[in-house]
Order: C-alpha cells, then structure tokens, then sequence
C-alpha cells in the first residue's frame, strides 16, 4: 500500500477525532462566539463526509473526488449560513480545519521512512487544493444564501414602502374627509352666528337659526368623538372582552331605535334574523359595527329602504347591512375631495339641507374595519353607483380563551 492511501486510512480511522479537535479550536477562537451555542453533533454537520472527499482525493487523485467534495463542502456553507456564521466567521472556520489536517499529515509522516518525503509533499499539495476547492465552494453557496436573503429583503422592504404608501394616502384621504366634515358642521355654526349678529334679523326666525346650531355642533361633536374611538382602537386601548349573549335580541333592540332615524328620512329599516341566536362575541363592538353601518346607510340613502339582516351557519354567524342608496363610490369619490379644495364662496343657507359629506362615512367605515379586525370578523362590500350597498360581515361563534377577556 502506498503511502497516500496509507494516509487516507488513517485519516479516515481518526476522523472523530479531527472533528473534535476542530470544534475545540473554533470553541478557543474568540472571533467565532457562535459556536459557544452549537452543540458538538450541530458543529459537525457534514463535515465527516467531507473528510472522506478529501480522502478520495489522495488515493485517486483530485478530478474523480471533486464532485462529491463540490457537493459536501457547499452543504458546509448552507448549514454554517443557517447556523448564524457570517462570512469572516467561516473562513475563520476552514482555516481551523486546516489546521488540524496538517498537524495529522504531519504526525503520520513525522516517524516515517525519510524516503517519504516526497509522499508528504504530495499529501500538503492534496490537502492545499482541497481547501482551495473547499473554501471556495462552502463561501460560493454562502454568498449565494446572502444574496438571496438580501434579495427577500430588498422585496420585503419594497412591499412594506408600497403598504406604507397606500395606508399614508388612505389615512390622508380620511383626514381630508374628516377636515372636510369638520368644516361643514363648523360652517353652520358660523352661518347661524351671524344671523344672531344682525339686529335686523325677525324673532321668528331666532329658533331656526338655533336649529341649524345645533345641528352644526352635533355634527362637530360626532366627528370628535369618533375621532377619540378611532385612536382609542388604533392605540390598543380597545380589548376584546366576550361573552354568551343573545345577539338577535341586541340587533333586534338596534333595529327598533334606529326606527325614528330612518322614518325622518322617509326610509324602512327592516331587521331579519333569529331572534333567539346566541353566540360568543363582544356585544358592545358589534352593536358598534352595526350602528356605525346603519347610521351611514339611513344618511345617504334618500329613497327605498336599508335592511339589517342576521343568520347562523355551521361554523360562524353574519351579519349584513344592505341599503337602496347611491353607492359608496359615489358618497367618498373624488368630488368629495375636490369640494374640500373649493374657497368658500358663501354662507351656506339656513333653511339648505344638511349636505351629505358632513356626515364622516369615512371614519365610520375605518371604525367599522377596526373593529371587525379586532373581533376577527371578516368584511367585505359589494357596491355600485346607483344600485347601493351592501356589507356583509362574518364573526367567529366562539373564541380561544387566552385570545380574549371574558365577562
């Protein structure tokens, strides 16, 4: 047997030993604080097989191993990458390994034949082309992991600017929304203010003008206290506390105090379901889903009807809110927007109708949303200019108890 081969046998009967040796360098190294918290079995990965490449190499020469150490030492890379090594931290780690292959190749040469020297000169050759081919592959496969990584993160980030962008804009069509609302309820104020001011003004006319007001302080104070809900939810300050309930009797009681609301605008508000349904959910934040609903779809449907309905399936119940209005399209498009750009020209009228962007769609729906998001309810809408709205929500029938508080 010749030399080489001798060398790759022992080498091959010593392989637990040179793993060892090697993790115990590395654990000394104090640039590679990462493998203080890789046990010995996760240290060692693949590198046994590795050891046998290099050992192939020896007996048969380096173009018939270099496939299989191809492979073997790009796995090396992949779990060193997964293992948290940067990339100083792996070459730092081959050089450990090499050192330790040298101090082998030398104690089996060192009580040699001297005429073995050329044999040790070719072993240093064997083992300086392995690690050549070793490091580049493992570093290879581990830049290619960087790489990708910084490509998912680059997508990442790119996703998160596009979201960041689309919430921005949203949040800043609701507060021109808002702005806009604010302004119209205080534009009433101001109008009534000055027909107070002027003494010419006929004493029966006083109650109207005390009329429009209050309504133009009713409408201010509405947004205001929404506005609290909305940073109450957005803060976390909101939790999700459930209970057993009845929530066909709770929608149904909704139904009739939204009666006179929906009379006064000469519209039906008809309420269907079980009025036995009992579920587990927050009754207060649905009747606040519910109401906000209604109340925006009586204000901006002018003719027909809004029906609230309610039902049980298999595995959640739904509620839905349907109206005969003009679309939510048409009540938050651009002419709302546009209106906001507009200088005043005029006082409004006392006796005009109260106009329908005054009465802050935009952040009753965000309110809505809010909610559903805390209750885990799902939502979506289907609407169209001229043929009305309609949402429907779906809620979970019952709830994990670390997910929520109970009463």
């Amino acid at each position: 047997m010749g030399s080489l081969a001798a060398l790759s046998e022992y080498l091959l009967a010593d392989k637990t030993a040179i793993v060892d040796c090697w993790f115990e360098l590395c654990g000394r190294d104090h640039h590679l604080d990462v493998v203080g918290r890789l046990t010995r079995d996760e240290f060692r990965n693949n590198m046994p097989a590795a050891l046998e490449a290099l050992c192939k190499m020896l007996v048969a020469g380096a173009d018939r191993a270099e496939a299989a150490l191809e492979k073997e030492v790009a796995e090396h890379g992949q779990h060193r990458w997964k293992q948290g090594f940067d990339l100083l931290e792996l070459i730092r780690d081959w050089g450990h390994f090499n050192r330790v292959l040298t101090e082998r190749i030398d104690a089996f040469f060192r009580d040699g034949d001297p005429s073995q020297a050329e044999d040790r000169s070719a072993a240093l050759r064997c083992l300086a082309d392995y690690l050549t081919e070793a490091v580049s592959h493992s570093v290879e496969r581990f830049d290619d992991l960087r790489r990708a990584e910084a490509s998912s993160i680059a997508a990442d980030l790119e996703i998160t600017k596009q979201r960041f962008v689309e919430v921005t804009q949203a949040r800043g069509n609701l507060l021109r929304q808002i702005a806009h609302d604010i302004r119209g309820g205080l534009s009433s104020v101001t109008g009534a203010s000055s027909y107070l001011r002027d003494l010419s003004a006929q004493p029966e006319t006083f109650s109207e003008v005390l009329d429009v007001l209050d309504r133009g302080v009713q409408a201010v104070l509405e947004m205001l206290t929404s506005l609290l809900d909305l940073s109450r939810i957005e803060s976390g300050a909101e939790r999700r506390e459930v209970s057993e309930l009845n929530i066909g009797q709770l929608l149904t009681e909704l139904g009739q105090e939204l009666q006179p609301l929906a009379r006064e605008q000469g519209l039906a508000l008809v309420a269907e379901g079980d009025r036995h349904l009992i579920v587990e959910t927050d009754g207060a934040k649905v009747r606040r889903i519910a109401q906000n609903l209604l109340v925006n779809a009586i204000k901006y449907t002018h003719e027909g009807e809004v029906r609230l309905r309610w039902s049980r399936t298999d595995d959640h119940w739904q509620l839905e809110v349907e109206d005969t209005g003009p679309g939510i399209q048409d009540t938050l498009g651009s002419e709302v927007a546009q209106e906001l750009d507009d200088q005043d020209s005029a006082r409004p009228a006392l006796h005009a109708e109260r106009p329908a962007a005054y009465e802050g769609e935009g952040i009753g729906l965000t309110i809505v949303k809010e909610l559903c998001n805390l209750l885990d309810a799902g939502i979506s809408m289907q609407s169209a200019p001229g043929h009305g709205t309609r949402f429907t929500l779906e809620f979970p029938l019952t709830y994990e108890p670390r997910d929520c508080e109970r009463t």
